[in-house]
């Protein structure tokens, strides 16, 4: 039980997270910079897509890390189509496929991450 809560407690609290932040009124009446939005969108679900990749791998030891990574990324996608769904309930938010992108470009961008981290940091077979 200790396992489970290590790996998918993470996962949970970060989804939660998420869903408190899309239920408040836009925090921000102004960018900072242009895009901002997606740039936000991209590191929050890269973040989550890596949490979700280590709680997945976790759970499937055997299973292929390609399978995996398509595995997260439509976990991810999936998370983020809900996300703008719940976002399009709240005043002064709106659902936009721009956004939904951006969660896919993050989750995406977090497995390639996790792929050349792989490759580049291989054990030796000693």
């Amino acid at each position: 039980m200790k396992r489970f809560i290590s790996l998918w407690g993470p996962v949970v609290l970060f989804a939660g997270l998420v869903f408190i932040m899309s239920s408040m009124s836009s925090p921000i009446d102004k960018n900072p910079f242009p895009h901002f939005d997606k740039v936000a969108h991209i590191i929050e679900y890269s973040v989550f897509a890596m949490l979700l990749f280590r709680a997945l791998q976790g759970t499937w030891s055997g299973i292929n890390f390609f399978w995996l990574a398509f595995i997260t990324v439509m976990i991810t996608l999936s998370y983020g189509a809900s996300d703008e769904f719940h976002q399009s309930f709240v005043v002064t938010r709106t659902s936009d496929i721009k956004d939904w992108a951006a969660d896919g470009i993050g989750a995406i961008a977090a497995m390639t991450a996790v792929f050349i981290k792989r490759r580049v940091f291989r054990r030796s077979p000693d």
